[in-house]
């Protein structure tokens, strides 16, 4: 059976993240603390995002970046 989403399949060059402060989560993501905003640390909450955005198809490159504005 296919998977519906493989975020470590991707062949797109940069989804870039517009964050307030270098840090900041992405995104809310949900982690294994529950899937309220403020749980878990913010290196979790971080951590988090960076393996759901994936990486390209040869695995190597983050697929992700933040960008602080």
């Amino acid at each position: 059976m296919p998977l519906a989403y493989n975020p470590s399949n991707r062949t797109l060059s940069k989804v870039q993240y517009m964050v307030n402060t270098t840090g900041d989560q992405w995104f809310i993501p949900t982690t294994g603390y529950g899937d309220n905003p403020n749980s878990g640390t913010t290196a979790q909450r971080l951590a988090a995002c960076k393996v759901m955005s994936g990486k390209k198809s040869d695995g190597t490159t983050d697929i992700a970046e933040q960008v602080v504005v």
